[in-house]
């Protein structure tokens, strides 16, 4: 499989920085939750995969994040997600600068999805600033944000809230709406991180597509029946690709549901990187199969070499309008080429200032 055009669904840049705290908040818990998860995401023993505690509290930039997508892995695009985290971080937790300056300099290598909250004033406006500035190809969500002090969270199918933001996206061409879901942020509750406000939105704006993240890390059954009617919903796969590494039955059981209702061509690959070194992930992606004792007692389908190609880019391109021989094209020659050339980097080896 390494003739593919390799996409990493979901990276950003993040800045875990106390200057960057909303006053107020206590974001420690999930930044332990992220890091413990780039922990267990490496493989066993091996802690070159691994990041210190202290770097990966730091602001990411443009270069040492490119150089851990593209010069330390097979990864050879990514979709750059600016995040709407702000009830605990004043710039959402990722800029969308640093994804704009990465695709300036590599641009056969970045897409962006940016950042909205329903409750910010001017969101329409916000959205024709994505579309007409920063040429971004979908738009990102999460279910909370901190409004007049306290936090909101609301529902995909709140129609006088949301109903005017997919429309006006129709309008502008933007083709996907990724929705944070599984995954709350601490003791908050979880009620608005559920995915069973999906189905009836996406059936609403067919030309739409919504990628639910975090897909069938928690509420599995749920995200199952929003993809079962709904064609128009997929689900990126960031943070359970991560048990492929240090539970891999798990993996197994998770990723063997989506294929037994046939939605492996509705399944993107993603590794949140910074959150987890991508390379050891799709290492063991390529190399993985499906347990035949699972296979013969729940009747999943093995996993085929086409199934794997569609959930490590093809999906993303299709729901995003990706030209993938463009960028390849774009990519041939670049800097991460020549590096990649010569062989892969050694994990967190950029050094910047």
């Amino acid at each position: 499989m390494s003739e593919d055009f390799i996409i990493d669904g979901v990276a950003h840049a993040h800045n875990f920085r106390p200057d960057n705290f909303v006053p107020g908040s206590d974001p420690d818990a999930l930044i332990n939750l992220m890091y413990d998860l780039q922990v267990r995401s490496a493989p066993e023993g091996d802690q070159r995969w691994v990041m210190s505690s202290q770097r990966f509290r730091e602001r990411t930039d443009a270069t040492f994040l490119a150089h851990a997508l593209f010069a330390e892995s097979e990864v050879d695009a990514c979709i750059y997600h600016s995040l709407p985290i702000y009830s605990l971080f004043k710039d959402g937790s990722s800029h969308i600068d640093v994804g704009l300056e990465m695709r300036r300099r590599w641009p056969g290598r970045v897409a962006l999805y940016g950042a909205i909250s329903p409750f910010r004033h001017g969101v329409l406006d916000r959205i024709d600033r994505l579309v007409d500035e920063s040429g971004v190809v979908g738009l990102k969500l999460y279910p909370q944000d901190l409004v007049d002090g306290r936090i909101r969270g609301y529902r995909l199918d709140e129609r006088e809230l949301t109903y005017p933001i997919f429309e006006h996206a129709c309008k502008r061409g933007i083709k996907t709406v990724a929705m944070h879901k599984a995954v709350p942020f601490g003791p908050i509750g979880i009620a608005d991180f559920r995915v069973n406000d999906v189905a009836e939105t996406a059936a609403a704006f067919p030309n739409l597509n919504f990628e639910i993240f975090h897909g069938g890390f928690a509420f599995l059954e749920e995200t199952l029946l929003q993809m079962l009617y709904t064609p128009n919903v997929t689900v990126n796969l960031e943070g359970v690709i991560s048990y492929i590494t240090f539970a891999p039955r798990k993996f197994a059981s998770i990723l063997g549901e989506f294929l037994s209702i046939g939605a492996w061509n509705r399944l993107v690959w993603g590794t949140g990187c910074m959150a987890a070194h991508p390379q050891p992930l799709l290492k063991a992606f390529r190399e993985f199969e499906m347990p035949a004792d699972l296979m013969a007692q729940y009747g999943y389908p093995q996993l085929t070499a086409e199934m794997k190609r569609s959930m490590l880019g093809l999906t993303q391109a299709r729901i995003c309008g990706i030209d993938i021989a463009s960028m390849k094209q774009q990519s041939a020659n670049d800097e991460f080429a020549r590096i990649r050339a010569e062989g892969l980097r050694e994990p967190w080896s950029c050094v910047t200032r």
